[in-house]
């Protein structure tokens, strides 16, 4: 599995870190990528409420009790057989810590909340509500098989979003994240991290649009 692409078009470069959401050694891993690419900004698969929360929490060192929600607790305890899990997504922060010490601007390019609410509201119907309402207190029964925290997040994201308002959400997501880099390249080579399970889908979508492998 590759752990960074890079992405190449009218001579402007995108490196897209794969990151699993959560796990601690993950900050150590996309530092080690970051420090040894060139780029002129960052970008981060979160909204932009997202990323202002989560700089008033590093940057302003500001005390917060983060309480998961159900499917993120059995997420955690699926995940730590990998190592230490914590929140936020220590890759997240170290990433911010770096941009922010090296002058580099840094960018949301996931949809803010207004426009996840109408997309989750247009792919999902009130049944699937229902649905996957139940299959989330199911989660905790279920045996994960992976041997490594990437396959687990791409086995997790299959059992969360099995039914197909989920998956056509997730699809979405990648789409509109995938025009936000493409946007955000105007500004020159930038460096994003995205999760694992999202990853694929978005080079994906932007090979689509003449981007290509390097």
């Amino acid at each position: 599995m590759i752990d960074l692409y890079i992405l190449e078009k009218d001579g402007t470069k995108i490196y897209i870190m794969d990151i699993v959401k959560g796990l601690t050694s993950e900050a150590e891993r996309t530092m080690k990528q970051a420090k040894n690419k060139d780029f002129d900004i960052g970008g981060i698969a979160v909204s932009d409420g997202e990323l202002e929360g989560l700089k008033k929490l590093v940057l302003e060192d500001i005390e917060v009790s983060i309480e998961p929600n159900e499917p993120e607790k059995i997420y955690a305890e699926n995940l730590g057989r990998f190592g230490e899990v914590s929140l936020p997504p220590p890759s997240f922060v170290a990433f911010l810590k770096y941009c922010r010490k090296n002058g580099i601007k840094l960018i949301p390019v996931d949809m803010d909340e207004e426009h996840y609410s109408m997309a989750y509201c247009e792919h999902v119907s009130g049944s699937q509500w229902i649905l996957q309402s139940l299959r989330e207190k199911r989660l905790k029964m279920k045996r994960f098989i992976s041997d490594n925290p990437k396959d687990f997040a791409i086995e997790w994201d299959k059992a969360i979003n099995r039914l197909k308002g989920f998956q056509d959400l997730e699809r979405y997501r990648e789409k509109v994240i995938s025009k936000n880099l493409m946007r955000l390249s105007k500004k020159g080579n930038s460096f994003v991290i995205i999760e694992v399970e999202r990853v694929d889908g978005i080079v994906e979508k932007m090979e689509e649009e003449s981007w290509k492998k390097v």
